[in-house]
């Protein structure tokens, strides 16, 4: 496996051309998750849900079965999701969290349960159109880290 690093003197004399590669970066990853729904909004409450309710599952390890998005995760090992934490990962304000997570789950992106917290529904994550979604995260990652190699600004790790 070939691990990158920042190679400081080519980040600086190519600062501008890293920097334009990142908000490129960024603009096609946002792009890519606006998609599905109506506006920029909507999909950072979406991204906030993802990250709150399963980012916890980045600081252990995962069993194999688990890493495939496939395979559905139980329950137990997801974190509780509510408005407060959308508004706070977002920096939407509170009333604009329940409107458009409300709108989420009229629309079926979103589910609230019964306890107030916020999820996926089941099986959302297990649908072709997720998986088209991280297929394209994944060539718009490689496609930008591909040209940040090539301006020298990353390189292979001695």
């Amino acid at each position: 496996m070939t691990v990158l690093s920042v190679d400081n003197e080519q980040a600086t004399a190519n600062s501008r051309l890293a920097a334009l590669r990142l908000t490129t970066l960024t603009l096609r990853w946002m792009e890519n998750w606006r998609r599905s729904v109506s506006d920029y909004d909507s999909a950072m409450i979406l991204l906030a849900v993802v990250a709150i309710t399963a980012g916890r599952l980045l600081r252990s390890d995962l069993e194999p079965e688990l890493r495939n998005m496939a395979n559905q995760l139980p329950e137990g090992r997801l974190a509780r999701c509510n408005f407060s934490s959308i508004a706070a990962a977002t920096g939407l304000n509170r009333e604009t969290t329940r409107r458009k997570v409300r709108e989420l789950v009229d629309a079926g992106f979103l589910v609230r349960l019964q306890d107030g917290s916020i999820r996926f529904p089941l099986g959302y994550l297990q649908r072709p159109e997720t998986a088209e979604l991280v297929r394209r995260q994944l060539d718009t990652l490689t496609r930008s880290v591909n040209e940040l190699a090539r301006d020298g600004v990353l390189k292979p790790l001695a």
